[in-house]
């Protein structure tokens, strides 16, 4: 329990430095646990392909005539029982998928098998060659299958855990072997080495110490690999998390552009921004009669919409808020024509939405009104909320004249109402008149909801504007 605390820990961590803060707490979690059902399945995989090796196996036997003589039933044993161990841990690994150790506990019992298998096997025929022309020969080969077998999974400790069970029944047969009757050892370089090295009972030391540097070798060198690839796949998805989180509020391009910094949004400040509240015009009322899959259908449609525009206007899609959306711009960076984005951000939504009834009215359906309200000014700009739930936003006075004057173009009949701070802004940017304003018609000081002093502003559609205020 200690050690998956440490783990998960030590995860956490990794992620924290590869997410930006606050973004998601429960990644660590999730990636955790992403990790060991991958771990299981890759398992479950190796221990499948267990079969089908056992199968070329066998039919090698057959092809090279090793069948033949009292040795067939030990060629036959020992394939059959290593798959039956891996049958058996693939059905112990989908009964009982949380059980983690039991990948540890079924590797050590396949060295031991196969340990076994090697000491006893003139148990099973007496024209096989001595145990230690088994150790000569490569039979620790067998053995290192079962590393790669570990490789399936995302586990360095398991790769560690396998080379160690290797060298302790490696080591058993290789004592078995130095304990047979008529083995003789030599230390020193002296005499026939060669004549000695084809005597079935010599025991070459160094070559068992060989054996030993190699398997070390592989074990870690394979643990370091998959360590290696735990941490590429880890930093692989939580990228892919942070990038995804930085997609629903940024267009393509913006998100190349933050994916590659190391903190996207910098620190909380305050920043002039262009501010977007849209609205559909009487959405409650007919969400009263409209069935809920067909109210969430036609809000899906109405905000992928609106969402490519704010995107193709570069700007930022804060946040939906039922029938409505807040968009701004000037986020995460300032630019030199936030305004200007934000008001032709605006007609672009109208001019959508236009087309859209047209489709939706050829299938009988209803027409959909929307208004817009927008203003420029400073804002607080960085995430809020909680460790639980924290989310990148803009807060300030903009943002709450923006929602009065997207609520006052109702009032006054027009489908868009912008600030006199807006135009300001557009005419600063453009440095002169500019034909996105010359669509908009002064309508002049007006009283917005809860707020002391009057904002002066232009509307689209000047025509019912002037018929409101008279």
């Amino acid at each position: 329990m200690a050690q998956a605390q440490t783990l998960q820990s030590r995860l956490r961590q990794f992620v924290a430095g590869v997410v930006p803060s606050g973004n998601d707490p429960g990644m660590a979690e999730r990636l955790l646990t992403s990790f060991h059902e991958t771990e299981r399945t890759g398992l479950m995989l190796a221990c499948a392909v267990r079969a089908v090796i056992v199968v070329a196996l066998i039919l090698v036997f057959a092809v090279t005539g090793s069948f033949v003589g009292d040795g067939w039933a030990f060629l036959l044993l020992m394939p059959f029982g290593i798959a039956a161990i891996g049958l058996a841990q693939f059905e112990a690994m989908r009964r009982w998928p949380t059980f983690s150790w039991l990948k540890f506990a079924f590797i050590a019992v396949d060295c031991a098998y196969l340990a076994w298998l090697l000491i006893m096997r003139h148990s099973f025929a007496n024209d096989l060659p001595p145990v230690t022309l088994a150790v000569k020969e490569g039979a620790l080969l067998f053995f290192v299958a079962f590393l790669v077998h570990g490789a399936f999974s995302y586990s360095p400790r398991f790769i560690l855990w396998t080379g160690a069970c290797i060298t302790v029944a490696w080591g058993a047969v290789v004592a078995a072997a130095a304990l047979q009757p008529g083995t003789f050892v030599t230390l020193s370089g002296g005499g026939d080495v060669w004549r000695e090295y084809g005597d079935p009972d010599y025991l070459p030391v160094i070559k068992v110490v060989y054996d030993y540097v190699i398997l070390a070798f592989l074990t870690l060198g394979l643990a370091v690999a998959v360590w290696r690839s735990r941490r590429l796949v880890l930093a692989a998805a939580a990228s892919e998390r942070a990038r995804a989180n930085l997609a629903r509020h940024f267009s393509p391009k913006v998100v190349d552009e933050l994916s590659a910094r190391e903190h996207p949004f910098g620190q909380t400040r305050r920043q002039a921004v262009a501010v977007l509240f849209a609205d559909i015009r009487g959405f409650t009322t007919r969400c009263e009669t409209m069935p809920p899959e067909e109210a969430i259908a036609f809000l899906r449609a109405f905000h992928a919409r609106m969402e490519d525009v704010i995107f193709k206007h570069g700007g930022t899609l804060d946040k939906i808020l039922g029938d409505g959306l807040l968009a701004v711009f000037g986020v995460p960076d300032h630019g030199n024509g936030d305004a200007g984005d934000a008001l032709a951000c605006g007609y672009a939504m109208l001019e959508s939405v236009q087309r859209w009834n047209v489709e939706r009215v050829a299938h009988g359906q209803f027409e959909v009104q929307i208004g817009v309200g927008l203003h420029y000014g400073h804002v607080m700009l960085g995430d809020v909320g909680s460790e639980r739930l924290m989310t990148f936003t803009v807060v300030g006075d903009t943002v709450n004249i923006a929602s009065r004057l997207q609520s006052l173009s109702k009032e006054l009949g027009a489908r868009l109402v912008a600030s006199d701070a807006l135009v300001r802004a557009v005419q600063d940017e453009m440095r002169a008149e500019s034909a996105l304003i010359e669509k908009l018609t002064f309508v002049g000081p007006q009283q917005l909801r809860g707020r002391e002093h009057e904002t002066v502003i232009y509307a689209l559609e000047s025509a019912d504007a002037r018929r409101a205020v008279a």
